[in-house]
């Protein structure tokens, strides 16, 4: 119960989908399309794309900013947040500057968030506190924030279009999750992530890489003090 209230607070945090996300994809060129252009594909052939796109989506290292819009079905316009997400190794930091502050931490498959900010007068690091220890909840947010995609754990669609359709296999995800597709315009720093829970509600993420480099302050953001 307890990892299935943080995938809902990690959702509530930071995804987006379906039918909110053609919109922005049409605009950069990419649509979502029927996964029957895929049966035109060998077997083979249709792997080693995959294979060819996930390696090309990962973000190793780097810094981009993000505009989500989440769409639920009770309300006629989506919450829209603004944001910066930042990647160091193993270690993912999600950052929301507004409507309303909120920051986590990802290492490994622990999820950490922000109690206190750091305070430069007194010398006094940001607190944290762990929301949550488990695999799936790393699964979920790897293969949408760094493309880092564990095929055992997604079933996965490549069309022509360049986006990438998944469903988890995975069972405590997939009572949180629908489907995710992630889709990358000609624009190679920029990606769109759309995401719909098992309620049927929507998040769009909209990333732009900024920076694949990692600044000193950037990287003593993630010594996390408990």
């Amino acid at each position: 119960m307890k990892i299935f209230k943080t995938l809902s607070l990690l959702y509530l945090s930071f995804f987006s989908t379906y039918l909110c996300a053609n919109e922005h994809i049409e605009k950069s060129g990419v649509k979502l399309i029927d996964t029957e252009i895929n049966k035109g594909l060998s077997k083979t052939d249709s792997n080693n794309d995959i294979e060819v796109f996930i390696n090309d989506l990962q973000i190793k290292q780097g810094v981009a900013s993000f505009i989500q819009k989440k769409h639920f079905t009770f309300l006629n316009n989506p919450i829209v947040s603004k944001g910066l997400l930042k990647i160091h190794q193993n270690s993912v930091i999600w950052q929301v500057n507004t409507p309303v502050f909120s920051k986590l931490i990802i290492v490994g498959d622990q999820v950490w968030q922000q109690i206190s900010k750091d305070n430069s007068q007194n010398n006094t690091p940001a607190k944290y506190q762990n929301i949550v220890s488990h695999a799936s909840v790393e699964t979920l947010i790897r293969a949408v924030f760094t493309g880092e995609i564990n095929r055992t754990k997604w079933n996965i669609l490549l069309n022509e279009q360049q986006c990438l359709q998944l469903s988890p296999k995975d069972l405590i995800l997939s009572q949180a999750i629908q489907k995710i597709a992630v889709c990358v315009p000609d624009d190679k720093t920029q990606r769109f992530v759309t995401l719909t829970d098992a309620q049927g509600n929507l998040t769009e993420i909209e990333l732009n890489i900024l920076t694949h480099q990692l600044s000193g302050e950037d990287l003593r953001e993630f010594n996390i003090r408990k």
